[in-house]
């Protein structure tokens, strides 16, 4: 057991709308861990919903994306709220 939960269902429009965004920059994700300080791994797992990525990580993949970041970050807000139970 590697000790990670699944994200609340909540979460999971979190987790499709990064993936869209991944998939506009047409970036890997070997790519998105060589231009974030987040690793290949790491956005396996935030793009997956295996686990709430850091609200730095979705910054910087709207950077990449030139997407403005105030809508995700609004919904990472409520993700978040939703992950550690005070939503």
């Amino acid at each position: 057991m590697s000790g990670e939960r699944l994200l609340p269902a909540e979460c999971g429009r979190l987790a499709a709308e990064l993936r869209e965004l991944k998939d506009r920059t047409g970036l890997s994700l070997a790519a998105l861990g060589e231009r974030t300080p987040y690793s290949k791994s790491s956005w396996e797992r935030y793009l997956n919903g295996k686990k709430l990525p850091p609200r730095q990580a979705v910054g910087a993949l709207c950077r990449l994306a030139g997407e403005p970041a105030g809508r995700l970050l609004a919904l990472w807000e409520l993700a978040e709220q939703a992950w550690s139970g005070r939503g």
